[in-house]
């Protein structure tokens, strides 16, 4: 079964915004009845109409904007810090920014904040151990990212404050920036019946996507997109000599798309049904061991963090190369100074013909939460999360995105803002993993990159799959999934890299579903149940 995005109600799945939640009482695992939640704890949307995209947005696609307004608004007069410190720990899909001391950008951040934002800052390849070194040290900060931890709901009520009466129903108006966020995103933020975090919205900007350096591909030759995996593969290689592969990685969720087969979960008649050992996980797995034995992947792919993987992309030592597609815009602003540079997402082949299926994204990048221990200032903290909320078209998003004009870049004459070389850097200080603003597509001077990221939403999300286990809750998978899914992760990672035959896939699914992924299964069946 698949459910197309004109009757998809909120993007997490059958569900809806009444969707089963991650709630149960911290004595132990809820009944699935238990985990059903109060829809009226639901934040209110309240959107923001300051501005009119040039491209209407729906339920699933995002609204489009060719250009900055010329003289943007200040979202709020008033200054949301009050004055005393403000810790923090994020992660990062970029290099870690100069530190306050030598980063300009930094440093008027915390001056329009008014507090000191002392952000700690790690890498997305080291973030989960930080965090759970940092809370087995009792050290967590004020506010913090919140990456899925063993028996999430009885993490959340111990560790981070209770936001439900500032934020649910209309109580949230006085957080207008907030208010702007889809309820989509807040369904996913209540545990134990309580509002305790805040989320980082990301929407159909999390699809699986092939980015192409489209004007290098054009020097090789190759302006047409692949009919199939063969095609697909044939290009790769013609991408590839000298200091420079076609791939990035070997592609394994881009070949599940072709085969329309997603990694774990869909629903399907209504149920949920595990696509692990389907046996197209071993054509897949074929296929992108083929590619690293035919020496089209970058041969330092194994391991590397996707900040590597995106330099190599800009510098041109990878012409293709895996990412979300909320990285398309960044990546342009990354590497604004590359000359003619010029970045598309890429036509996904059937593995045979036709086209590949997508799988719709989480709703949510992830969320973040204020710690409990320091619910004394909650009201501040949640106006700096207004305030790093601003949504798209006011002065304070102009300033997060973009840093200062004069210092960190121009405007040009359409009211676009323009990087200064060697700043870029500096405006990633990973607050965007605190609150973030609602998502838009916007490409400063590019709007034919804004055309086809509307056009390429349309089309890939028209019969995606769908994760009916966005909306739901299993407590076996928030306390094992992570240990399981290293065995998936292992065996993938042998294989792809000639270390183990695929045989060793079906031996990896056997020990997971002995280990508790039968148990997830059978969890999460019945919280879908629940549900209805």
């Amino acid at each position: 079964m698949t459910i197309h995005r004109r009757s998809l109600l909120a993007g997490a799945g059958a569900a809806g915004t009444a969707a089963l939640l991650a709630s149960c009482t911290t004595s132990g695992p809820a009944s699935p009845e238990e985990n059903l939640v109060d829809p009226s704890l639901l934040p209110d949307l309240i959107p923001y109409e300051g501005v009119t995209p040039d491209l209407p947005g729906d339920v699933l696609v995002h609204p489009g904007f060719f250009s900055y307004p010329d003289d943007p608004i200040r979202f709020t007069e008033e200054v949301p810090g009050d004055g005393a410190p403000i810790t923090a720990l994020v992660p990062t899909s970029f290099a870690v920014p100069p530190p306050v001391s030598s980063n300009s950008y930094w440093q008027e951040f915390n001056q329009r904040i008014g507090s000191d934002m002392e952000i700690a800052i790690t890498t997305q390849k080291d973030w989960v151990a930080k965090f759970n070194t940092t809370v087995a040290g009792n050290a967590l900060p004020d506010m913090f990212n919140v990456p899925t931890q063993p028996s999430m709901p009885q993490f959340m009520e111990a560790t981070t404050a209770d936001l439900t009466e500032y934020l649910s129903g209309d109580a949230i108006a006085k957080y207008p920036a907030l208010a702007n966020l889809p309820t989509a995103s807040w369904s996913q933020c209540i545990f134990n019946n309580k509002i305790h975090a805040i989320p980082i919205t990301r929407g159909t900007m999390g699809l699986s996507v092939i980015f192409g350096r489209t004007d290098l591909m054009a020097e090789a030759g190759i302006t047409e997109p692949p009919q199939n995996f063969a095609e697909f593969a044939a290009q790769a290689k013609e991408l590839t000599g000298g200091n420079r592969w076609g791939l990035g990685s070997p592609m394994l969720g881009q070949i599940r798309r072709m085969l329309h087969i997603p990694s774990y979960w869909i629903l399907e008649d209504d149920q949920v049904k595990l696509t692990l050992d389907d046996e197209r996980q071993l054509q897949a797995l074929e296929a992108a061991r083929s590619l690293v034995e035919a020496g089209v992947v970058h041969p330092d792919a194994a391991g590397t963090a996707t900040p590597t993987k995106k330099q190599w992309f800009g510098s041109g030592t990878t012409i293709l190369h895996d990412d979300s597609f909320i990285a398309w815009f960044s990546l342009y602003v990354q590497f604004t100074s590359v000359e003619g540079i010029q970045i598309d997402a890429q036509h996904v082949p059937g593995f045979d013909g036709g086209r590949g299926r997508n799988v719709l994204p989480n709703a949510n990048q992830s969320i973040s939460a204020i710690n409990k221990n320091s619910a004394d200032r909650i009201e501040t903290f949640l106006k700096v999360a207004n305030w790093l909320a601003a949504p798209f078209g006011t002065e304070e998003y102009l300033f997060q995105k973009f840093g200062v004009e004069g210092v960190h870049h121009t405007r040009d004459e359409n009211g676009d803002p323009e990087v200064i070389a060697g700043t870029a850097d500096m405006v990633q200080l990973g607050s965007l993993y605190l609150a973030d603003a609602a998502r838009v597509l916007y490409s400063p001077g590019r709007q034919q990159a804004v055309e086809a990221a509307h056009a390429y939403q349309s089309e890939w999300t028209e019969d995606a799959f769908v994760d009916p286990t966005y909306a739901l809750f299993s407590d076996t998978d928030s306390r094992k999934g992570a240990e399981l899914n290293r065995l998936l992760s292992t065996a993938t990672e042998d294989i792809m890299y000639g270390r183990e035959d695929v045989s060793a896939w079906t031996d990896a699914v056997a020990e997971w579903k002995s280990s508790g992924g039968d148990d997830i299964f059978d969890e999460y069946q019945k919280a879908l149940d629940a549900s209805r």
